[in-house]
């Protein structure tokens, strides 16, 4: 499982979040949809987790495509150091 990093700032921006790593100076803008995901894996969600939740907020988008989204998604904030793993 994945977590935010402690060291990782988020502030939200209208309807994007943006986040800020203390440690590495680094900042990435999350799209709407990302923003939300970073709130459902701040709340504790797994892979799965945030693969049901895409399922359950855009239910035509089908369990293939919500698992690599939410891989995906979780693959680019490691990329830029915003996750830890949860202990």
């Amino acid at each position: 499982m994945q977590r935010s990093s402690p060291d990782v700032d988020a502030s939200r921006v209208g309807d994007r979040l943006v986040l800020y790593h203390r440690g590495t100076r680094k900042a990435l803008v999350l799209n709407p949809t990302g923003s939300w995901l970073w709130e459902q894996l701040a709340a504790g969600r797994t892979t799965d987790q945030l693969a049901d939740a895409l399922i359950e907020r855009w239910p035509g988008i089908g369990r293939e495509r919500a698992s690599a989204d939410a891989a995906a998604f979780l693959d680019e904030l490691g990329r830029h150091d915003m996750l830890s793993a949860a202990g």
